[in-house]
């Protein structure tokens, strides 16, 4: 998995963030994590397509978790997550949608999309970090991880 990634190694998680305030963020909140990942950065749908479908060419192994946001520039993050799910070879990655919106609908639409989890983004990097935190030992220590050998 290419993109911008950081120096971490372990678990590999795609951020498919516009935002670089947040993207310091979550990479910062993710430093303190039990679990090592290794994260690549895409600021949108497309970007994350076209990076997914470059690394299954070369024979890359797909990332063990998406964190997607869901307004993103170019391709919103639910059109990312309804190609990805209809994607022959990629549609079992998890999707775990960070978002600032907390409304119903929008959440709603999430998960019909195919998530298959829905947070809230929160507001300090402590709140950031716990979360995230919580998200990496259940992606990696408690659920059952899928295999595309």
């Amino acid at each position: 998995m290419h993109g911008t990634e950081n120096a971490m190694s372990g678990a590999a998680i795609l951020l498919v963030e516009d935002d670089p305030d947040d993207v310091r963020i979550i990479e910062k909140a993710l430093e303190s994590s039990t679990v090592p990942v290794t994260i690549s950065t895409v600021e949108n749908g497309v970007e994350a397509l076209e990076l997914l479908d470059k690394a299954a060419l070369a024979g890359e192994p797909a990332p063990d978790l998406i964190l997607l946001d869901l307004n993103l520039p170019i391709m919103s993050g639910t059109e990312f997550l309804t190609k990805l799910r209809a994607h022959p070879t990629l549609n079992a990655i998890p999707v775990c949608v960070f978002t600032t919106a907390d409304d119903a609908i929008t959440i709603r639409r999430a998960y019909a999309a195919g998530a298959n989890a829905v947070v809230t983004k929160a507001d300090s990097l402590v709140g950031m970090s716990t979360v995230l935190n919580t998200i990496v030992e259940f992606w990696f220590k408690v659920a059952e991880r899928y295999s595309t050998d």
